[in-house]
């Protein structure tokens, strides 16, 4: 999208907004149930953080899965600047039995690009399928590791390009013609979701997004699951 950033971020708010009530069943029937394991794996490596931030943290798929992990004992931060989307978290957390019995959980309201947090506070930041919806990849990487500890680390999933060709061509097909028409069965905001498909046509590829998320005082690099249609980046400060 070529518009201004502020007009992306309230389009952004708005939609998710919108879709907020039927956003997981839809996200688990046209992934198959796999973007559940594709957030186990990116979360694998935050089992034994202290203080960990979802980021984008939407209705918080990300933070279950960690709170989920028996040898997970730290404090999380749930961010996201949609008010729906962390009331519907809210509600999973408390119908949660590890998040009830377990850590100290916050919500907090905010912009991942402009974080109301202070400096090197966070010894992990964890993120799901929010890359795309980001007006400028390079001020958030810049906020993780504004954000991070020295030595603390970030695990940043979201859909991807596969770079085999003919895997390609067979996941684009999915992506482009068949979710669409799955996608009626769970809004009626066809707006939203002819975004959410459209995004990934204009995203970069894994390597350029990278890119774009490293700074002198991060690092990174990155790993495809699922031959490449999803991506996890891993950063370090």
């Amino acid at each position: 999208m070529n518009e201004p950033k502020s007009s992306k971020k309230a389009f952004i708010r708005r939609m998710f907004d919108d879709i907020s009530a039927r956003y997981d069943i839809g996200n688990r029937v046209i992934s198959f149930g796999l973007d559940g394991y594709c957030r186990r794996k990116a979360i694998k490596n935050h089992i034994q953080d202290d203080l960990v931030l979802d980021i984008c943290s939407g209705t918080a798929d990300m933070a279950i899965e960690l709170l989920n992990q028996a040898s997970f004992k730290g404090i999380m931060v749930l961010g996201d600047f949609s008010g729906r989307m962390h009331k519907l978290a809210k509600g999973k957390l408390a119908r949660n039995k590890n998040a009830l019995d377990g850590p100290l959980i916050f919500q907090v309201c905010c912009d991942a690009e402009n974080m109301p947090f202070k400096g090197q506070i966070f010894d992990g930041v964890i993120s799901g399928y929010s890359l795309r919806n980001l007006g400028d990849l390079r001020a958030f990487g810049l906020e993780i590791g504004r954000v991070l500890k020295r030595g603390g680390h970030a695990s940043l999933v979201d859909v991807a390009h596969p770079p085999n060709w003919i895997y390609g061509r067979l996941f684009y097909f999915y992506f482009y013609k068949l979710i669409p028409i799955i996608s009626k069965l769970f809004t009626r905001k066809k707006y939203a979701y002819r975004y959410l498909l459209g995004s990934l046509r204009s995203f970069y590829k894994q390597d350029e997004v990278l890119k774009r998320l490293c700074s002198d005082d991060v690092g990174g690099k990155y790993e495809n699951v699922l031959k490449g249609a999803v991506a996890i980046y891993r950063l370090r400060r």
